[in-house]
């Protein structure tokens, strides 16, 4: 089991695949034609050897039978002088007669060591169709070794010259693919740590460019996901925004049951301040608002949700899983009025009127998911903890969070947030009046964290 484990993390470069697999294949062509050759060389020479020897024994044989008859020991010995005289492969020419005894022999024959390229041809002499002798050749055949041996040396070097040229042609071919697939690689890094532009290998007429394009092609359509995710959430929150475009492939997003805590937050008044101003300062007042709100929500996990005229509605643990839900939702409200209070300071500075806000905060099941008709749907949160939250941001007083007993009880907000002493508020639609707490505080690590974000964030203009 670890050898397999330790076989799969083992990696072969595309690089040294073609370049070995070319030399493998290389080598066994090469070893092959080489055999070949060698061998159908040697025989084809070795046959012209053989082929020589025995044209001349023959021919010396035929001429020599009536001398032999005669015992003209002196014509046979010029006869072979003359045939050994201009064929330095010849080492020896004899003729014996019937009895194996020397009859005549070249004078011309030369006296060698011992070798294995030695080969002795006999062939015998016949004198109407009687054999009256034989005649002896022994041929050097260390011409035809040597015609071999430079034959082969040229062979190898003709081979090694190929077989480089051929490496090199392989190299370049490996790198030819490799190099723009290594390009690939570090661009598909570069994508998975966010970087939706990186630099592509350039795009060429073969399947590697036709790569390169899908990868182009695929990383536009990226690019073009998240310019309209990032457009979609100017609009919507981006939570909600990418659930949608998660969900893309369906009618509309399910519905599902959540646990969370809802703020709303209303601005006092709003009705009243409409009629003494001009729009375009209402929509100042608004847009600095919904910054605010924005801001808040973001620090602490939360999704602004909806906007509802003057007032807003603020989710948290509902699009995204948060177990601190109910103590994020506060520290947000709370957040949110110091962020106003700094707003409220720049708007006295300018000769304009403060601005009060009311909010109600509450926990419990919702759901969540996609609501209305195929032609107008809407990704909302309802439920009764929807609408509970709404009455009691109307029954807050001005600048202050009112909590529900749900929120003030949850483990993640007991003994962290200071209350004023519980209200009985009387709901619509429920029979029963709910309690609330109006929050004066919280526990002072979290009044630190306040303090610290309320100081960053006076440092931007929100104007």
């Amino acid at each position: 089991m670890h050898n397999t484990h330790s076989l799969k993390g083992f990696r072969f470069p595309l690089f040294w695949q073609i370049l070995l697999t070319t030399a493998a294949i290389l080598a066994l062509t090469i070893g092959i034609i080489w055999s070949y050759l060698d061998s159908n060389f040697k025989s084809l020479l070795l046959q012209q050897s053989d082929t020589f020897a025995k044209t001349i024994t023959q021919q010396a044989a035929n001429s020599a039978s009536e001398m032999l008859m005669a015992s003209d020991k002196l014509a046979l010995s010029a006869m072979l002088d003359t045939l050994v005289a201009d064929k330095s492969s010849i080492q020896a020419m004899q003729i014996f007669d019937d009895k194996n005894k020397i009859i005549a022999q070249s004078s011309l024959t030369q006296v060698l060591p011992p070798s294995t390229n030695i080969h002795t041809y006999t062939t015998p002499i016949q004198f109407q169709d009687v054999q009256a002798g034989k005649l002896v050749l022994q041929l050097d055949n260390s011409a035809i070794t040597d015609a071999l041996f430079r034959s082969q040396k040229v062979l190898g070097i003709i081979i090694i010259s190929i077989s480089v040229l051929a490496l090199i042609i392989a190299a370049w071919l490996a790198t030819h693919l490799s190099t723009p697939l290594k390009k690939l690689r570090e661009a598909t890094k570069a994508v998975s740590r966010g970087n939706l532009n990186p630099k592509l290998p350039p795009t060429r007429n073969d399947e590697v460019g036709d790569l390169v394009n899908s990868v182009d092609n695929m990383l536009q359509g990226l690019r073009d996901k998240e310019s309209i995710e990032n457009k979609f959430s100017t609009y919507i929150s981006k939570d909600i925004a990418k659930g949608i475009l998660e969900n893309l492939h369906t009618n509309r997003t399910p519905l599902r049951s959540v646990y969370g805590s809802v703020l709303f937050v209303d601005i006092v008044g709003f009705t009243q301040l409409c009629e003494k101003v001009k729009p375009e300062e209402v929509a100042d007042i608004l847009n600095q608002y919904y910054f605010l709100l924005h801001q808040a929500a973001k620090m602490y996990r939360g999704t602004v949700d909806n906007y509802i005229g003057d007032g807003a509605m603020l989710t948290f643990g509902v699009h995204k899983e948060d177990n601190k839900h109910t103590i994020n939702a506060i520290c947000s409200a709370q957040i949110f009025l110091r962020l106003a209070d700094i707003m409220n300071t720049q708007r006295i500075e300018k000769g304009l009127s403060n601005l009060e806000f009311k909010l109600g905060i509450h926990c419990g099941e919702m759901l969540a998911g996609t609501i209305g008709s195929t032609e107008r749907m809407q990704l909302t949160i309802t439920g009764d903890t929807v609408n509970v939250a709404a009455r009691m941001c109307e029954q807050a007083h001005r600048n202050k969070v009112i909590i529900s007993e749900n929120i003030f009880n949850h483990p993640a907000t007991k003994e962290l947030v200071l209350t004023e002493n519980p209200i009985l508020l009387d709901i619509k639609g429920k029979a029963l009046p709910l309690k609330g707490h109006h929050v004066i505080g919280l526990a002072p690590k979290f009044n630190r964290l306040l303090m610290q974000q309320e100081t960053e964030l006076e440092a931007m203009n929100y104007e």
